[in-house]
């Protein structure tokens, strides 16, 4: 595995692995990898020639100066797991990299995006998603770019960028990556206690819940089921909501299937949580 830390170095390194026509997959992170990320690697080392990931921790998607600073950094290990998972290039930019002297922010139409669920509850965070993920495209110029479905709102979001700025690249999304139990995994996992991993499973199972109580009962006395249960079992709850999977548009209605999706925004020992259920 190669390790670059800027657009000339990277040039340099696809020259060797001879880029040309050969098919390049990207996976952006922000580090603190997990079996989440090397499942996204491992696809795109199966489905392209060259595989490149990056990791940089981007301020200004963090609306909060204290999740920033805590966020974990394990660059050491995120190396290793790389390299024994076929990555071929890491790109590790620094902040001038990224955003240079001069660095003009684009400008994406997210409509309604911005207005739902994490828009409102992380001011700024999807235009700091744009202003990253754009930079980075621009610099690895991908054929195709790997997201993990965890994060629903911001593939979406990306999704928009992609059919605004980069039109012949292929979007892949992937479903969440879980544990045994149906904790998903997630970077900040590793903030929470073990009792508190262990809990955090109840929030996928309540997700899935909502799919069986569909068959019984309308969609606001699921869902109000649903905030029961994670209160009593010490989450604090900041939406729990059903949607259109397409729009993300909230809905009072059950709809057809694979179109319905829940999502879940929740808080425990400090640490919040974001999953979500398709069906």
């Amino acid at each position: 595995m190669k390790v670059v830390t800027n657009d000339i170095e990277l040039k340099i390194a696809l020259q060797d692995f001879n880029r040309g026509k050969r098919k390049l997959g990207f996976i952006p992170t922000m580090g603190a990898l997990h079996e989440g990320h090397l499942h996204l690697v491992k696809q795109s080392h199966e489905e392209n020639d060259i595989t490149v990931v990056s990791i940089f921790i981007n301020p200004k998607q963090f609306n909060n100066q204290d999740d920033f600073d805590k966020y974990p950094v394990t660059l050491e290990s995120d190396k290793e797991l790389l390299e024994r998972g076929h990555c071929d290039i890491l790109l590790l930019p620094s902040q001038e990299v990224i955003y240079p002297k001069g660095f003009k922010p684009v400008k994406v139409d997210i409509d309604t995006l911005n207005k739902v669920f994490e828009g409102p509850m992380r001011p700024g965070h999807f235009d700091g998603v744009i202003q990253v993920v754009n930079r980075l495209f621009e610099i690895v110029t991908p054929d195709v770019s790997y997201f993990g479905l965890k994060d629903f709102q911001q593939c979406l979001v990306i999704k928009a960028l992609r059919n605004e700025l980069f039109p012949k690249m292929e979007l892949k999304f992937v479903p969440t990556i879980r544990k045994a139990e149906g904790l998903a995994l997630s970077s900040r996992n590793a903030r929470l206690s073990q009792l508190g991993q262990e809990k955090a499973n109840i929030i996928f199972k309540t997700l899935a819940m909502i799919k069986e109580l569909k068959k019984h009962i309308e969609p606001y006395d699921a869902l109000k089921y649903g905030k029961h249960i994670l209160t009593q079992n010490g989450f604090e709850v900041e939406y729990f909501a059903l949607a259109n999977a397409d729009t993300l548009i909230e809905s009072k209605k059950w709809l057809r299937n694979g179109k319905n999706i829940v999502l879940a925004a929740v808080w425990l020992e400090g640490v919040r949580l974001i999953d979500n259920y398709i069906f």
